[in-house]
């Protein structure tokens, strides 16, 4: 839709909205000298941020690739909602420390009227953004819970053990379903919509008490001035109970964490159990980005190089079914003996083994050598028999191409 997207439109649009808002509700908390509308007007700030976050994070993470960002920038959302989710963090602090010295010397709402007004329409203003990103509402459980996952079915596997893993497949439009992840930044700024509307409402229910009833210049302090800093309070809490989440999804990723929904072991355990692999080792398996699974291994192969072709389309295909597209496989050709944890292309200098990105054993929960004589087929993979090794790399694509046109449902 020419230069802007649709979401881009929609955040654009909110971005001035609340950017209104905000210098709206500012001066008249500081003019009714409530604390609630203060700080709800913090709270546009924050958004008012996350937009501007937003939009830049989303133009910069769509750059490609150069020569000093071989990934492109994808990690740009990334960390702009990373920075959201801490601004909004340090912003609670903030007004919880305000609210309780509240509490300490209450006071009441000098001008209930215009805290009331004004709180009703930053609400209505919460509720056009909520319609206005209600396609977003699916953030992280909404496409990813669709995603085929690794299991272990204590069934007897065609050809294999009781009690092996058994990989399960998922249908090709869940697939292409998965790869719609809701970026994080999108996600931030649904969650600090949802909390401003509960903010508003904080502020419509302390500003009614006053209205409805006053208090006189000389009364003193009843309950209805500790309603405010309360529910104040209340409407941190809520805001916190969203912002650390997400601070915990960002961090996960950026600390290249594998993804929560994903079965390493037995991730692990059925590309082990691909004939012709003898053991994996330095497997690691990150989020580049939400929804951008990438992976790495080293891979000891039984039989010769010219075999790795089709076993690697094999090994591929597995972390294909568990969401990861992005796989780099190193083949260790060789005697096999052992249990394969030792690497057999270490880095040339032994000064540098400290420097390597795993230091000492796999953990040893990960079950990483094959050991079998007899595998189990893997549901959805290429049925080539163990005993058959002359079907070429082409052949076996051609058997993967036709059975996914030909079935609906693996």
């Amino acid at each position: 839709m020419g230069r802007y997207s649709g979401k881009t439109c929609r955040l654009i649009f909110m971005l001035i909205l609340t950017l209104v808002f905000f210098v709206a509700e500012i001066v008249a908390g500081y003019m009714g000298n409530s604390i609630a509308l203060v700080s709800d007007s913090f709270n546009m700030l924050s958004d008012l941020l996350s937009l501007c976050v937003g939009l830049t994070a989303a133009r910069v993470s769509r750059r490609a690739g150069s020569g000093r960002c071989t990934y492109g920038l994808p990690r740009a959302e990334v960390v702009g909602a990373l920075a959201n989710a801490v601004f909004l963090a340090a912003l609670c602090f903030s007004i919880s420390v305000e609210a309780m010295q509240r509490l300490a010397r209450p006071e009441a709402i000098a001008d209930p009227g215009l805290v009331l007004v004004v709180g009703a329409l930053g609400l209505a203003v919460n509720v056009v953004g909520l319609f206005i990103f209600q396609d977003c509402s699916c953030c992280r459980g909404g496409v990813r819970r669709k995603r085929s996952h690794l299991k272990t079915d204590e069934k007897t596997g065609e050809n294999g053990e009781a009690g092996s893993p058994v990989l399960h497949d998922v249908a090709p439009g869940e697939l292409g379903q998965e790869k719609e992840g809701q970026p994080l930044n999108i996600r931030g700024v649904l969650l600090h919509v949802l909390n401003d509307a509960l903010g508003s409402v904080v502020v419509v229910v302390a500003s009614a008490l006053f209205y409805v009833w006053p208090l006189g210049p000389e009364e003193p302090c009843n309950w209805q001035c500790y309603v405010d800093p309360s529910l104040t309070l209340l409407m941190v809490i809520i805001i916190m109970s969203s912002a650390v989440p997400l601070l915990k999804e960002t961090t996960s990723i950026l600390l290249q964490m594998s993804p929560p929904e994903l079965q390493l072991s037995t991730l692990l355990e059925s590309v082990s159990r691909v004939p012709g692999v003898h053991s994996v080792h330095e497997l690691h398996v990150w989020e580049l980005a939400r929804g951008r699974n990438v992976a790495s291994l080293h891979l000891k192969c039984l039989g010769d190089p010219s075999s790795f072709s089709l076993l690697s389309y094999r090994v591929r295909e597995v972390f294909h079914l568990a969401g990861v597209h992005s796989v780099t496989i190193q083949p260790e050709f060789g005697e096999a003996r052992g249990d394969g944890a030792h690497c057999s292309t270490p880095c040339l200098m032994t000064a540098c083994q400290s420097k390597g990105c795993c230091i000492g054993p796999p953990p040893p929960s990960l079950t990483v050598c094959n050991g079998h004589t007899a595998t189990p087929r893997l549901e959805g993979a290429i049925s080539i028999p163990p005993e058959d090794p002359q079907v070429t790399l082409s052949e076996a694509l051609d058997t993967a191409r036709e059975k996914e046109t030909t079935s609906t449902k693996f």
